[in-house]
């Protein structure tokens, strides 16, 4: 090419730059008969040998960091050799320091048990120093040495001897505490050179002390990631066994709200036989009995609602009603007056067993053995015991809400006026007191003055009070 080429005008000052290096160029192959050319252009020149170099320096960098790889590698290795060795040795520096310290101690209680046996010996021999005192001793140890000593006669004749042997004990006594003492010292060294050992050997350059407090809080974390996971299972069971105790609950709520259900019905059935309303009766005793006491508002709490509270208040107002209940069954004159009777006269109209007409008999007789018990039907006070006319021998007592019952023809009364009585207890004997042609108890029931048939209310003591 001419080096006044006219094609070399129009290039660029970079392109005239690349031709200086990569000029261009033509390869001639032929095959046989044919020929090929090839043409090497400066901008293909220019591309494969960036292509080169490129690869080629990456090839370099690679290269670089295999090596120098492979170099870390063998140097953590040659660490984590080192760790294992020095590791291994110190769990064999422990495992001896360990076996000396169990032989130490060993020999510290056998060191302690000849100090304890040493100390006896002198003893001994300052009691030997007197013949009472050597008896004495061979009497108390049972030793055969000093009970032989005694046979012979010697305690006491050389006391030079026992000096001797006293010293000597101190002797062995003195060389006993400086082993003691020798001893006490190889142990405070073998602690302290565990302590050396372990500190080195955190202190080596394959230990980082921060991977050692990072590995702690790591294990700390999962101890405290651990018992959490225990706790949050624990709180499943306990909240499962909370579920579980709750259904019981409703279900034993619901069973004693049946049972409570039943015995109210039961009484109040029993009892609305007398021809007395139960509602009327229990307002009467319970403006009797009174209540009281300083008022503290119940707080309520976030709890007290859903069906277990709603079982639970049902419960507590059925149990209420229940106890009231049983508590004015308890004072009603509802048992019977006598263990053994027969009834002579019913309630109401009558021929007069003395006049032969016909009269209105506001009670009941019961005949029985001659001074039988006559028991009290109910709780209550005693409002009169004595005589009264007709009546002869008469104890009445009031059972509270209007309610009183009457004794009459008693042979003996065994209760006072102001006298409290219970359900069972003795107030008089049959007999034939009064206005009357036989050994006989007459009862009488009032409520508010008026006289209610006494059959009605023993027929419901025998449903209400079955169970005693």
């Amino acid at each position: 090419m001419s080096k006044f080429d006219p094609h070399d005008r129009s290039l660029s000052g970079v392109q005239r730059w690349l031709q200086k290096f990569f000029p261009e160029r033509q390869i001639i192959l032929r095959t046989e008969e044919r020929m090929r050319t090839l043409r090497l252009t400066t901008m293909r020149q220019a591309i494969a040998a960036s292509l080169f170099i490129v690869v080629g320096g990456w090839l370099l960098v690679s290269s670089g960091l295999v090596v120098s790889h492979s170099d870390r590698i063998r140097a953590k290795n040659i660490e984590v050799k080192d760790a294992k060795s020095g590791y291994e040795q110190l769990l064999a520096q422990l495992t001896v320091y360990k076996r000396r310290i169990d032989e130490i101690t060993e020999e510290l209680d056998e060191n302690n048990e000849r100090m304890v046996s040493l100390a006896d010996r002198q003893v001994s021999l300052v009691d030997l120093k007197t013949p009472q005192g050597a008896l004495a001793s061979a009497a108390r140890e049972r030793k055969p040495d000093i009970k032989r000593l005694a046979r012979n006669g010697r305690l006491g004749s050389d006391p030079e001897q026992i000096e001797v042997a006293i010293g000597r004990i101190e002797l062995e006594r003195n060389r006993v505490a400086e082993e003691r003492v020798g001893l006490h010292t190889q142990l405070e060294n073998l602690k302290s050179d565990m302590t050396d050992v372990t500190v080195v050997h955190q202190g080596t350059a394959f230990i980082d002390p921060k991977t050692l407090e990072l590995r702690q809080l790591v294990i700390e974390r999962d101890l405290a990631s651990a018992e959490r996971d225990g706790l949050v299972s624990r709180v499943g069971e306990l909240e499962n066994q909370l579920r579980e105790m709750e259904s019981t609950q409703l279900l034993l709520f619901h069973r004693f709200s049946e049972v409570a259900e039943e015995q109210i019905q039961k009484i109040e059935t029993s009892l609305s036989t007398t021809g007395l309303e139960v509602d009327d009766l229990l307002d009467a005793r319970r403006s009797e009995s009174g209540s009281g006491g300083p008022f503290i508002l119940l707080e309520s709490f976030p709890g007290d609602e859903g069906p277990l509270h709603e079982s639970l208040v049902s419960l507590n107002l059925k149990v209420e009603r229940l106890t009231e209940l049983q508590n004015l069954t308890a004072v009603m004159p509802l048992e019977k007056p006598l263990k053994k009777y027969w009834i002579t006269s019913g309630f109401g109209v009558r021929k007069d067993p003395i006049l032969g007409k016909y009269a209105r008999h506001l009670g009941l007789d019961f005949g029985g053995p001659y001074k039988s018990a006559i028991l009290s039907p109910g709780e209550g006070k005693v409002v009169y015991a004595g005589w009264r006319g007709r009546y002869g021998r008469l104890v009445e007592i009031d059972h509270g809400m209007g309610l009183t019952s009457r004794y009459g023809h008693m042979a003996k009364i065994s209760v006072e006026e102001g006298e409290y009585v219970g359900r069972g207890t003795e107030i008089g004997l049959l007999g034939n007191s009064g206005r009357s042609t036989g050994p006989h108890l007459h009862l009488e029931v009032l409520y508010n003055g008026k006289q209610l048939n006494p059959l009605k209310f023993m027929r419901a003591g025998s449903d209400v009070l079955e169970q005693d």
